[in-house]
């Protein structure tokens, strides 16, 4: 045999100037060797219309010596994605059908109600919105009018989504959490994180179903909502809550400039600041330290989750700083607020009391002593 060939696509008889006229598609080329007598070629088949079409095999290029047979073409539509949620769009792209026919559409037997026309290569692309239904396999059916195409079926798997309203709420207050695409008449759990909301819902005749509760307490930034009925359909919501620091307070006292607490001893020293809101509640760090780094603090000179804007410390004598921030419910932190003026806790530590009343004891004896002496010294 041997020598070039082509192979072409066709709905009629090859002509030689076929491919530049449009009316076939050049499937694929190559050489055969000398001596050979076979050859085997993969090519796609291209887009076209229900019905009998011709592939042909040109050797050496002429298109009075073809080799061919015939293919038909069939109807087939797919669906894309192949899984979606309630209220979400699928394509539904069909090929292979009569030109330029109507096509009707069904999902789950009821008309999709869509316009549908095919081109003249019997193909069309249409969107198509998913209705609130069910979990599950579900089925889109195309038939065209007074034609026994037979059943011309797609399916999609509708999964389950959940939404939250407000999408970015406080802590502490009331949202409402929707599903859809669950099981019908199935009983809902609900977690937030790893805890169990209370007061499970279930779900309508189309999976569907609302339901309220408190957004509780905690220092994370970031939690996850998750939604299981009892088939085993599972929908997550990740919630960021609110990430804007509450304001930072002012300090009040120590405030004073050179201002001493006592005189000897450990002194208890009241720490006072500005009250501070936010929807999340708040709560105050306070630090205290007997220089600017605040590192490291000394045990007890840090205080985290004061509810009130103030605290008291007894502190043993020396000069110290101090400064204050607030924390809300989700955990953002003001800046730090530091009081302007270092304070001073007393002149002498009790140790220094203590060792200056022995001395001063020793000293006292020493003297008695040495007067009783001379006393006793005059009399002889």
């Amino acid at each position: 045999m041997g020598g070039p060939y082509r192979i072409l696509w066709s709905k009629t008889t090859i002509t030689e100037d076929c491919v530049n006229t449009g009316s076939c598609v050049l499937l694929a080329t190559g050489e055969v060797p000398t001596g050979e007598t076979k050859v085997t070629v993969s090519f796609t088949i291209p887009e076209a219309a229900y019905g009998i079409n011709y592939v042909q095999f040109l050797r050496n290029y002429r298109p009075e010596s073809p080799y061919g047979f015939s293919f038909s073409v069939v109807p087939d539509i797919k669906v894309s994605p192949a899984s979606v949620t309630p209220g979400g769009e699928a394509t539904v792209t069909g090929t292979g059908f009569p030109e330029k026919k109507d096509v009707e559409l069904s999902f789950d037997g009821t008309d999709t109600k869509l316009a549908i026309t095919t081109n003249e290569l019997g193909s069309f692309s249409t969107e198509f919105a998913i209705p609130y239904t069910i979990a599950g396999n579900h089925e889109f059916k195309a038939t065209v009018k007074n034609m026994s195409l037979g059943d011309i079926v797609a399916s999609l798997n509708v999964g389950p989504t959940i939404s939250l309203e407000p999408e970015h709420p406080d802590i502490g207050a009331e949202v409402t959490l929707s599903g859809r695409g669950f099981a019908a008449k199935s009983q809902v759990s609900i977690k937030y994180d790893e805890a169990a909301v209370a007061d499970s819902p279930t779900t309508d005749d189309s999976g569907n179903f609302s339901h309220k509760f408190i957004v509780p307490e905690s220092s994370e930034a970031n939690h996850v909502i998750t939604a299981t009925d009892k088939a085993g359909n599972v929908a997550t919501y990740g919630l960021p809550l609110e990430g804007e620091a509450p304001p930072m307070p002012n300090t009040i006292a120590p405030g004073e400039k050179q201002q001493r607490f006592g005189t000897f001893g450990a002194q208890l020293v009241a720490f006072a600041w500005t009250d501070v809101s936010d929807p999340s509640g708040v709560t105050y760090i306070l630090e205290i330290d007997n220089n600017l780094s605040f590192f490291p603090l000394e045990p007890g000179m840090r205080k985290t989750g004061l509810t009130k804007p103030g605290c008291t410390i007894k502190l043993e004598p020396g000069t110290y700083y101090w400064r204050v921030k607030a924390v809300d419910g989700a955990g953002n932190e003001s800046d730090w607020a530091l009081s302007p003026y270092p304070f001073q806790v007393g002149f002498f530590s009790t140790w220094y009391l203590v060792i200056g009343g022995l001395i001063f004891a020793a000293i006292f004896i020493l003297v008695v002593r040495a007067f009783f002496r001379r006393v006793r010294e005059y009399y002889k």
